[in-house]
């Protein structure tokens, strides 16, 4: 998959769950501010609200990142924001893609001549990149949430199990689900 591809496809879930196929320029204007010429994007539904905003929760929530990368590592911002590593096994490739309501951003590293890196993943090739980027291009701009759609409910769950927390549960934590998904049982 071509990181053009794959960060629009990250966009979408940015997007409330629409797609928009990448341009390379929106529109051309004169020096008057005149548009000269124009660049339709086309845009289809991708998944739903509800899908695009639980992907969002999970992506861009730091407790559960905490265990593989730490609190406040390079993937946290000074906002809310989603946020995904990859890293091939043979070290290849890594990446980073990560959004917020306004801006999403697609980091790819590796050798150009394809000689695999040594030891270098996602989270320390690709996402510190990532972080420089996004921190620059929305400084100055207000940190926005993840805009949370009708169909969203919450529930306290145990969180070994994710069913509602029994008379056993030692976690019970709030999680978020599509309304009719909700776990009924304990």
């Amino acid at each position: 998959v071509r990181l053009l591809d794959l960060t629009a496809a990250y966009a979408a879930f940015a997007d409330g769950g629409v797609w928009h196929a990448p341009v390379s320029f929106t529109s051309v204007a004169d020096s008057s501010g005149r548009v000269v010429l124009g660049s339709a994007r086309a845009a289809t539904v991708a998944t739903s609200p509800q899908v695009a905003y639980l992907l969002s929760d999970i992506l861009s929530d730091g407790d559960a990142r905490a265990p593989g990368f730490g609190y406040h590592s390079v993937l946290e911002l000074d906002r809310p924001a989603a946020v995904k590593t990859g890293t091939t096994s043979d070290f290849h490739d890594n990446w980073t893609i990560g959004y917020t309501p306004a801006l999403t951003v697609g980091v790819w590293t590796g050798n150009a001549d394809g000689r695999p890196m040594q030891n270098v993943s996602g989270v320390s090739g690709a996402a510190p990149i990532w972080h420089a980027v996004m921190e620059r291009a929305l400084a100055g701009m207000p940190a926005t949430p993840f805009e949370r759609p009708d169909g969203i409910v919450s529930r306290l769950v145990c969180a070994p199990t994710g069913l509602l927390p029994g008379p056993d549960c030692s976690h019970p934590v709030e999680e978020q689900f599509s309304a009719g998904t909700e776990p009924a049982a304990t």
